[in-house]
């Protein structure tokens, strides 16, 4: 079976209807930080692969300048290491429906830079479970993270109607 079917299966065998979509989000966040190794870093390839493409995708839009800037930071251990608060939902998903939550997400990166923002809100909300505060950044106030998860929730919502949506 080639890996395109294989996850087309996944995402036809998970049943949708145990979760709303947040509730979805919220599982994916416990299952990513389930198993974590020595320094609290994910073990799951799943969840390595996940932070690895949303810090790939926010240093693409940064520019070269920034970009020196926070390597230098880095280096010289100036860098605030990215703190993951620990999910407040108990586990409910196994590693297939987390393959499919996975896709759900990235199967709309790289499509607009709008679209990055939201999604990139969403990810830094349910999956990191950053509170609004947190998510506050050089461009974006708590009202524009606000705005980005719920715009990013519509969007998963629009995209794949079959999973149930509480607003």
């Amino acid at each position: 079976m080639s890996a395109v079917a294989i996850e087309k299966h996944i995402l036809q065998t998970t049943d949708w209807s145990r979760f709303d979509l947040e509730g979805w989000l919220y599982q994916f966040g416990a299952w990513q930080y389930s198993n974590t190794g020595p320094c609290g870093q994910p073990v799951h390839p799943i969840a390595i692969g996940m932070d690895q493409a949303a810090k790939a995708m926010r240093l693409k839009r940064l520019g070269k300048k920034k970009q020196r800037k926070i390597i230098a930071d880095y280096f010289m251990d100036e860098m605030e290491p990215m703190y993951v608060h620990k999910p407040k939902v108990s586990l409910q998903i196994n590693d297939n429906e987390a393959r499919a939550i996975q896709r759900l997400v990235l199967d709309l990166q790289g499509q607009s830079d709008v679209l990055d923002e939201w999604l990139d809100a969403v990810i830094s909300r349910y999956f990191y479970n950053n509170s609004w505060a947190e998510m506050v950044n050089d461009v974006r106030t708590q009202m524009d993270a606000r705005f980005d998860v719920k715009c990013g929730l519509a969007v998963l919502h629009v995209r794949y109607g079959w999973i149930g949506y509480m607003s």
